[in-house]
């Protein structure tokens, strides 16, 4: 419990104003609002008996009253309606600051658990699946913790207020008709404990089949030519079907026992009304207690129905909420594959010296390591060419430049400084980076290479848009650039897709260029035309490619084999393939696909 309260803290204390007003204010409002039917029994004894009630507040209006030559009858009136005047407008001021405090957690609950997961590393989307994801940012976040985190919290707070004053009213009323009437007050309590475990289990349960039905929705939105094309709709529609039903039936075991408990919490307690009944009853027929008095009991008994089902309320969302916590901590507690604790600034003019010192890379738990003890040095301008087989570790280390994840072992030196002492920011606007997959977004061809780089002017798109060989194609699109590509650009070819993810890269003019074999959809003559360009802009970049195009491995200044994590040969292409070792077989491998493919 106590952690959980120390996590709404770090978000109440940049509000301070507002809790003040919820911690001081409900009480007020409070106070106010239990005095109204004291002014209504004292009202309804001096019409049987015409004697000011022998009570304090009640002599007290009358004096006020009396003061502005006013009746007693109607001094009441006036204190009925100032009374609820006041609780009226400080209720309402409450609440508009209670579903503010809402609108606003819910915002930050949900920009912190993006935030978070944009930080992590490779390792936490492999655990953590899209549709999941967006599961804690929205039904978590909106539907079980966003209202919990203020209204359900102030509501108990607000409900236990008015339980204390309604019980010490009563009390100054008759305190044995308050004991018989707060008899069902143990049986809330024992419901509570027992009912806590279900509670627990029935909401993780039910999280967790969300979850489920958004992954699968995601899967198969997101690969729907693929699904398609295998004519698996069939097979898609029946894992809908299931997951749909599992939620569906999750959904009515929770709400189940929601129904059960709260139906409990608002229905055990009605029979305190019983009680009042019976017992105040008998009690004014043998004159023990004043009409007025029971009229104020019966309303105090039948009010309390409702601070205690806000009550029974609270116990079990703070349930579901805590579930929801624990969701959003799981993502805020899995470690960052990469820290940002570097100080050294770059201005942009470094010279692109890459040096390798026995790097290692394996994830965390794993036993097999990605990259072992690989050793290189990469000069200013050269073009160097990774080459081996699928899964040899060639992405992998590209990836490490940019640092998207940090190597186990061994350490990379760029212009002789280690990349950890480089802020990440500073860094990574010097190294253009396209993967394997280019990555695009449901947005206009501008925006996809703008990138939210606001400095990047229209002359430099148009150069980068030169240079990736994509001017003529967008002269051909509807809207140049401001046409809309679709979801991940599935409304433009695979070869636009990857000169559009290059222009992207080119756009911030870095000193680094990293290509995943990222022209594999490109022909050959547009290849040769995108090297030769780029060989003559920028004829000091340093560029790391993944390819298997023969040409651009002639091309290339050096060449690293990598088999099972190592460089197992180095050199130029025309050194290596007189060594006819496995690079020459997988030279003549692409020799041979290229021949096939045309």
């Amino acid at each position: 419990m106590l952690k959980k309260i120390k996590w709404f803290w770090k978000y109440y204390r940049k509000y301070l104003y507002v809790l003040a007003v919820l911690i001081l204010l409900t009480p007020i409002q409070a106070v106010f609002q239990v005095v109204i039917p004291k002014i209504y029994g004292f009202t309804i004894d001096y019409l049987q008996s015409e004697k000011i009630p022998d009570d304090w507040l009640a002599k007290t209006i009358t004096d006020i009253g009396t003061s502005f030559d006013l009746n007693p009858i109607v001094t009441f009136g006036v204190g009925f309606i100032i009374f609820g005047l006041i609780a009226s407008v400080l209720y309402a001021f409450v609440q508009i600051h209670r579903a503010w405090m809402n609108c606003r957690l819910e915002f930050l609950f949900r920009q912190d658990a993006f935030d978070n997961t944009t930080n992590k590393g490779p390792d936490f989307f492999n655990k953590f699946r899209t549709g999941d994801l967006v599961t804690r940012m929205t039904d978590d976040v909106a539907e079980k913790l966003s209202w919990f985190a203020c209204s359900g919290i102030f509501r108990l707070y607000e409900a236990l207020l008015n339980v204390g004053f309604i019980l010490i009213m009563m009390m100054m009323i008759d305190p044995v008709l308050t004991l018989w009437t707060a008899g069902p007050l143990p049986i809330l309590i024992v419901i509570f404990f027992l009912t806590a475990s279900t509670l627990d289990k029935r909401y993780d349960h039910l999280q967790s089949r969300i979850s489920k039905f958004n992954n699968i929705i995601e899967s198969c939105l997101s690969g729907i030519r693929v699904v398609m094309a295998y004519v698996r709709e069939d097979s898609q529609k029946e894992k809908f079907k299931q997951a749909a039903e599992d939620r569906r039936q999750a959904e009515i075991d929770a709400v189940k026992i929601t129904t059960i408990v709260d139906s409990l919490y608002m229905y055990i307690w009605q029979f305190g009304l019983i009680i009042v009944l019976v017992a105040g009853g008998y009690m004014v027929i043998n004159s023990n207690l004043s009409y007025g008095n029971m009229a104020v009991f019966i309303y105090y008994v039948v009010w309390l129905v409702f601070p205690m089902f806000d009550i029974g309320a609270f116990l079990v969302k703070s349930r579901q909420s805590f579930v929801s916590i624990n969701r959003l901590n799981e993502l805020e507690d899995m470690p960052e594959m990469v820290k940002d604790t570097g100080k050294a600034l770059t201005d942009g003019s470094f010279s692109g010296n890459l040096k390798f010192d026995k790097i290692s890379f394996s994830f965390p738990g794993s036993d097999r390591k990605i990259i072992d003890d690989v050793s290189f040095e990469i000069k200013p301008g050269q073009t160097v060419a990774l080459v081996g087989k699928v899964g040899s570790g060639k992405s992998w280390l590209t990836n490490l430049l940019p640092r998207l994840a940090d190597p186990t072992g061994g350490s990379i030196e760029l212009d002789g400084i280690e990349l950890k002492k480089f802020r990440l920011e500073d860094l990574r606007k010097n190294i253009g980076y396209v993967p394997q997959e280019p990555a695009l977004f449901s947005d206009t061809v501008r925006n996809n290479i703008v990138f939210g780089r606001e400095e990047i002017s229209q002359a430099v798109i148009e150069w980068a848009i030169d240079l990736a060989q994509l001017k003529e194609d967008i002269g051909n699109f509807p809207d140049g650039l401001e046409t809309k590509i679709g979801t991940r650009g599935m409304s433009i070819s695979g070869g636009q897709k990857q000169r559009l993810a290059l222009a992207r890269a080119l756009a911030g003019k870095p000193n680094l260029l990293i290509l995943d074999d990222c022209t594999s959809a490109l022909d050959s003559s547009t290849e040769t035309i995108l090297w030769d360009r780029l060989h003559e802009v920028l004829p000091d970049m340093t560029a790391i490619l993944i390819t298997h195009r023969p040409d651009t491995l002639e091309k290339a200044d050096n060449i690293f084999v990598l088999e099972d994590g190592k460089i197992v040969e180095s050199g130029k292409h025309h050194v290596l393939m007189a060594k006819k070792n496995l690079y020459a077989k997988i030279y003549k491998r692409y020799q041979l696909e290229k021949s096939v493919n045309g």
